[in-house]
């Protein structure tokens, strides 16, 4: 004998192997079942968060959508159904530049 309590060999008990092929089964049917909770709980979070964030996108686009350039975002809707024409009014300043023409730079000289 080499003195060794425990050895890494098979051991010669068939119910002593019978009992390890069973606890190996069993914690691999639980591992298996934690894996697949596992996988569902993060497939419902991602399905969930992708949820959140169309339903944001289509919010925000609904919004832009109802947003009149002119105003600040709210417009009640036309109780007959059809929006009068809009015109749109640009306001700024200019100046008028006339390009020298080829007398003019013969008497500034």
């Amino acid at each position: 004998m080499n003195g060794r309590v425990f050895s890494f060999g098979k051991p010669g008990n068939p119910l002593a192997q019978i009992l390890s092929v069973l606890v190996f089964a069993v914690m691999l049917a639980a591992a298996l079942i934690m894996g697949a909770v596992v996988i569902a709980v993060l497939i419902g979070l991602g399905v969930m968060l992708a949820t959140v964030l169309v339903v944001r996108a289509w919010w925000f686009r609904r919004k832009l959508r109802n947003r009149s350039p002119l105003d600040s975002g709210y417009e009640p809707p036309d109780p007959v159904g059809q929006k009068p024409a809009q015109k749109r009014l640009i306001e700024g300043e200019y100046e008028v530049v006339k390009r020298p023409s080829a007398d003019d730079t013969r008497r500034q000289r």
